[in-house]
């Protein structure tokens, strides 16, 4: 399959959704963690895999991946040992939807706010704009509550990238201190319970 690497934040990111990808799907990788306060994802060296100097980036043998979703699904494709995306028809509907809805409704907010916060010293927004953006995440993701169910998982009956990705996107907020239902906790908690979930995760913020 050729060596797999992982270029990641040394702070939460997107990076946190492929690693667990490739935990869910059990395939070895390395994963390089660059520094954003000395600039690491603009260096030449990285700057050649990836000219935009953004994250995650995932090498593959010869292939460069960029962008957390569409290398979560490739990992998906080249995976022997399970598939974390629905064959059925209507289920993948409802999971391409789910994930759909995140990435217009939800996630772009939720980035706007963190160049206003973490990211300030690279971006520049004008006075107002974290508390929109934060006002139109709080009533977006009302939306995601209803689709939390007991015994069930986001976009049906069995565990797939979506959950990946809105594990992401619900304690990103969190970070916001946003309210997040008790059936939804519940619900995070489970996640974080299956044998794959990369314990890593928890420590970086």
């Amino acid at each position: 399959m050729g060596e797999i690497v992982l270029y990641a934040y040394k702070f939460r990111s997107r990076a946190e959704r492929v690693l667990w990808t490739l935990c869910e799907l059990e395939m070895h990788n390395r994963v390089v963690r660059l520094d954003f306060s000395k600039r690491e994802n603009q260096a030449s060296e990285f700057l050649q895999l990836n000219p935009s100097g953004t994250l995650p980036v995932l090498v593959h043998g010869d292939a460069v991946l960029t962008e957390s979703l569409a290398i979560m699904e490739y990992l998906n494709d080249i995976s022997t040992s399970q598939c974390l995306v629905p064959k059925d028809t209507k289920d993948r509907y409802k999971f391409r939807q789910v994930l759909h809805y995140g990435l217009t409704a939800v996630e772009p907010y939720l980035w706007v706010a963190d160049q206003i916060t973490r990211l300030g010293q690279r971006y520049s927004w004008p006075d107002g704009a974290l508390s929109e953006a934060l006002r139109q995440v709080r009533h977006n993701i009302a939306i995601v509550w209803t689709w939390v169910h007991p015994q069930c998982y986001l976009a049906g009956d069995k565990f797939t990238l979506a959950d990946i990705f809105f594990y992401h996107l619900i304690t990103w907020s969190q970070q916001y201190h946003f309210e997040v239902p008790e059936h939804v906790e519940r619900y995070l908690r489970s996640l974080e319970s299956r044998r794959a979930f990369p314990p890593e995760m928890r420590g970086i913020l």
